[in-house]
């Protein structure tokens, strides 16, 4: 189980970033590939958790970005960094340990863009790709670095983003983008654009609201009526913001809610769930635990299984992997490869031409459409291009983002961004070994 080993190795941290994947359910049976999504229930707050060992996460001073990042736009200086009449430059910072080949991603989205002339004319350039090994020191040096070379925008992807490394790109009035999961992708904070908006899940779960309702519209496969969940959860800050979000979206209907310390076993969750009636099984609790426990826990319970982490394109290729995980389900706010709409074939069309992999990891996704919500406010901006031209565009003007392609991210209003969410999700089942779509990638 060498792969096994190194997908643990590999992707353990993924628990953390992909805490905004949150889930409905499904389960062995056969569903619907697609029907008629019905109108979303009200998120009703419990007025009391039913969460073992719950953590005040108002209380956590790691959830809140303490910074004072607001400034006047008057302030931010008309200046052409990375601009050329040429050339527009930007930088990538990955933790190569969980996303490894995220600037394949950026450099396929880099390549269309030049091949069709480029913005205004100027080819996108690609001058520097730091890996930071998922270490807050080595991102911070990274991040100090580039803010003083000739760079306009950083594609910025590392578990090791923490308020302190935004803080310091939104002070150099450096544009960053990427997956929304930290908090500098979130309000205060205006420089940092996730490609589907602010996914910082203990954000909003300090701030009540925000939250992600996109499973919501995965009730589609339960024909409207409202299914019984058990949620199950780490009692770590992350774990506990899942738990809440689950809690406030589905109210009453989540009919337990478990949070786990230490070691999780799948003997242990189903002791506390053997006398309990419920649909769904919805698990949060990072890819190593993930994986060792739920093809029993597939096999012991009645309901649809479904976590957030495995959609992992190229896990499947394992045997004894893809064994433990038949039958059961997983939510990706990434839209998946295996749905074959325009979005994908626009990425694989640009990964052939690059001579990249056609199987793309969700790594490649991410950096393919951060770069393309980069190139889409550029294209934007009328008149002279310089770093406030883009911030007056982004924050102020704002742009509706909206991919061309169906099946891409959702659309989302650059300027109220860092609020929120764009939303879109989508559930596929694991059936005779390769990811299968339930309910296809959709938007609110």
């Amino acid at each position: 189980m060498s792969y096994l080993t190194n997908i643990v190795k590999l992707r353990a941290l993924t628990a953390i970033l992909l805490i905004a994947l949150l889930a409905v359910a499904c389960g062995k049976a056969e569903l619907p590939n697609l029907i008629e999504v019905p109108k979303a229930i009200t998120p009703t707050p419990k007025t009391e958790s039913s969460a073992e060992e719950l953590i005040d996460v108002s209380t956590q001073s790691d959830l809140k970005n303490e910074a004072d990042t607001s400034f006047d736009v008057d302030d931010i200086a008309t200046n052409g960094r990375g601009i050329s009449d040429e050339s527009i430059k930007i930088a990538v910072i990955k933790s190569g340990d969980v996303f490894q080949d995220i600037e394949i991603g950026v450099e396929a989205r880099v390549f269309r863009s030049n091949e069709n002339g480029g913005i205004n004319s100027r080819e996108l350039e690609i001058i520097k790709v730091v890996d930071d090994f998922g270490r807050e020191e080595d991102l911070k040096l990274a991040v100090k670095e580039i803010v003083d070379l000739d760079v306009f925008a950083v594609v910025l992807l590392s578990t090791a983003t923490s308020p302190e490394v935004t803080d310091i790109l939104a002070e150099n009035n450096m544009p960053f983008f990427g997956w929304g999961f930290s908090e500098g992708f979130c309000e205060p904070n205006k420089w940092g654009f996730g490609f589907n908006g602010c996914m910082n899940l203990a954000t909003s779960a300090s701030n009540g609201q925000n939250f992600d309702t996109s499973m919501l519209r995965l009730l589609s496969i339960f024909y409207g009526r409202i299914p019984q969940i058990i949620s199950v959860t780490t009692n770590d800050t992350a774990g506990t913001a899942v738990a809440i979000q689950n809690e406030t979206l589905w109210g009453d209907n989540i009919v337990k809610s478990i949070q786990f310390g230490g070691d999780i076993t799948a003997g242990a969750i189903l002791e506390q769930i053997n006398s309990i009636r419920a649909d769904v099984l919805l698990l949060s609790m990072g890819l190593d635990k993930t994986l060792a426990i739920k093809g029993e826990l597939i096999d012991n319970f009645s309901g649809m299984v479904i976590d957030d982490v495995t959609y992992l394109p190229g896990i499947l290729q394992d045997y004894e992997i893809a064994s433990e995980l038949e039958g059961g389900y997983v939510l990706s706010q990434v839209p998946p490869q295996e749905e074959y709409r325009g979005a994908t074939t626009e990425i694989m069309t640009g990964l052939s031409q690059i001579n990249g992999p056609q199987i793309y990891s969700q790594a490649i996704s991410i950096g393919y459409w951060s770069t393309d919500l980069l190139i889409a406010i550029l294209n934007s901006i009328d008149g002279e291009l310089s770093v406030k031209s883009f911030f007056e565009k982004a924050n102020i003007e704002g742009y509706l983002y909206k991919p061309e392609f169906s099946g891409g991210p959702c659309p989302l209003q650059t300027a109220i961004s860092h609020q929120g969410p764009s939303g879109g999700a989508a559930l596929l089942q694991v059936r005779g070994g390769v990811f299968r779509p339930v309910v296809n990638f959709n938007c609110p």
